[in-house]
């Protein structure tokens, strides 16, 4: 078995220190992931409600996935504790009253260098979710399911079940050879597609064939956050950090070679059943 301490050990971290290892999973409405890649992470972790990282040198930081594993993100020094009743108000951040609000403790961790080529690679088995989220790290010897390609975004989850932000579809888009599922499936069916403004619920109902299906029309997204959408357009116009609250999913498949007439006769039907026209991001 290949574990993590060994590969850790390896790039340069000194395991004779005291150190824990951490697999963050919110459960209070905060996706950690998102606040990994709008770099609001750190911060969240720094604040916790019980002394979590005490007696402790390195923490390893995890992001927790599906299937009790996690993705290694970094290690980091904890350089000292502090005691703070509740969470600043003054911070305007994305979880703010969702979660930290009744931390009790401050932690100054700084970042270690040397890791940079395991981060967001290494794929963990984390037994089970009755395990705790933080141990110490000797006793844990948790073992590598796999070293992901550089690029990669998360396994091809079916049609039906994709529900992607937009900066993982940028990333899913400018990377296809570490997401190469990704663009071989998207791009071999058309489809009826669905974008939700997660900041006020609106949506906007689109459809893709032709040559690369769903890709083709994706990678549009991709590139501007709008498509050529003029309601989208006028969203982003208004506010370009709007696009990061953007989702994107698919509603129904369909064949590439269907004609743009009868792929709009089936988006018709997507854009009645809710109500896209009149309560929604759609013109016509």
């Amino acid at each position: 078995m290949l574990s993590i301490s060994k590969v850790l050990q390896f790039a340069g971290l000194d395991i004779s220190k005291n150190i824990k290892i951490a697999r963050h999973m919110d459960t209070r409405g905060v996706d950690v992931h998102e606040l990994y890649a709008t770099g609001h992470f750190e911060l969240y972790q720094s604040y916790q409600e019980k002394n979590h990282f005490r007696d402790c040198d390195y923490l390893v930081s995890c992001l927790g996935i599906e299937n009790n594993q996690a993705i290694f993100i970094g290690v980091y020094e904890v350089r000292a504790i502090n005691k703070v009743n509740g969470f600043p108000d003054y911070l305007d951040v994305p979880y703010k009253g969702k979660a930290k609000t009744y931390s009790r403790y401050k932690y100054e961790l700084k970042k270690l260098s040397g890791f940079e080529e395991l981060e967001n690679r290494l794929l963990i088995k984390w037994e089970s979710r009755a395990q705790s989220w933080c141990m110490k790290f000797e006793t844990s010897e948790k073992e590598i399911i796999q070293l992901l390609p550089k690029g990669y975004v998360r396994d091809f989850p079916g049609y039906l079940e994709i529900n992607l932000s937009f900066r993982e579809l940028q990333k899913v888009i400018v990377d296809p050879n570490a997401n190469n599922i990704w663009h071989k499936m998207l791009s071999s069916v058309g489809g009826v597609y669905l974008i939700v403004d997660t900041e006020d619920g609106l949506q906007y109902v689109g459809s893709a064939v032709g040559k690369e299906g769903i890709l083709g029309r994706w990678k549009e997204y991709a590139n501007n956050g709008h498509g050529g959408n003029k309601k989208l357009r006028e969203i982003i116009e208004l506010n370009p950090e709007r696009v990061q609250n953007f989702r994107f999913s698919i509603l129904q498949t369909l064949p590439r070679t269907l004609t743009r007439n009868e792929a709009l006769i089936e988006e018709s039907k997507y854009k009645h059943k809710l109500g896209t026209r009149a309560y929604g991001l759609n013109l016509n």
